[in-house]
């Protein structure tokens, strides 16, 4: 039996498996990060676990990916929509964000200010503030990207995520400015991000 017997919390990202390149990428992406153990004070870093997609002996193909630019093909598109969903069941915990990074537009697989993007000098990286170890489980099943946080004890209580959007002008251009709060079991509110997402470029 594993030693991770609490489940803490799950976060579901609908995919869309039209493109086999993108859903080639998740699922390469969520099999490197499936069973990552962050113990005591460790930081899991989103890049070093699923590695370069621009490195020459990468297995990453390219796919679709949001940009400033829009939505361009890049060698490893659809890995972001796994780092949006690890992101999304990290605020429903209370470990720490140490580094996130929003998309630059709205992404169809999740609310705006929930979502991590990646990139060779972009990452999301998570730590492990408790004094047991913690793990994480990611897996596709059918249209859906899963990630899990599972522990060795329960949680001291459930988090939820708070959310406050605003249409706005950004250099001229409709924008949506988005702030996230972590709400934590005693109801202290974590301020966790704010950021604008641009509606048309």
């Amino acid at each position: 039996m594993s030693r991770f017997r609490y489940l803490w919390a799950t976060a579901v990202t609908r995919l869309d498996p039209s493109d086999e390149s993108r859903t080639g990428n998740i699922r390469l992406a969520v099999q490197r990060l499936d069973g990552q153990v962050l113990k005591p004070g460790d930081t899991l870093s989103f890049n070093a676990v699923v590695g370069s997609r621009q490195a020459p002996d990468t297995l990453f193909e390219p796919a679709p990916v949001f940009s400033d630019r829009g939505r361009v093909r890049a060698l490893g598109g659809g890995v972001c929509q796994v780092s949006s969903t690890l992101y999304a069941v990290m605020l429903l915990t209370d470990l720490q964000v140490v580094e996130r990074h929003a998309h630059a537009m709205p992404v169809p697989y999740l609310e705006p200010g929930l979502d991590a993007t990646v990139s060779n000098t972009l990452d999301l990286k998570l730590r492990n503030p408790h004094p047991f170890s913690v793990q994480v489980r990611t897996s596709v099943q059918g249209r859906r990207v899963i990630a899990e946080v599972w522990a060795e004890r329960p949680p001291a209580g459930k988090a939820t995520v708070a959310r406050q959007a605003s249409r706005c002008l950004r250099d001229g251009v409709p924008a949506l400015q988005v702030t996230v709060w972590r709400v934590l079991h005693d109801r202290r509110r974590e301020k966790m991000s704010e950021d604008v997402y641009y509606l048309a470029r």
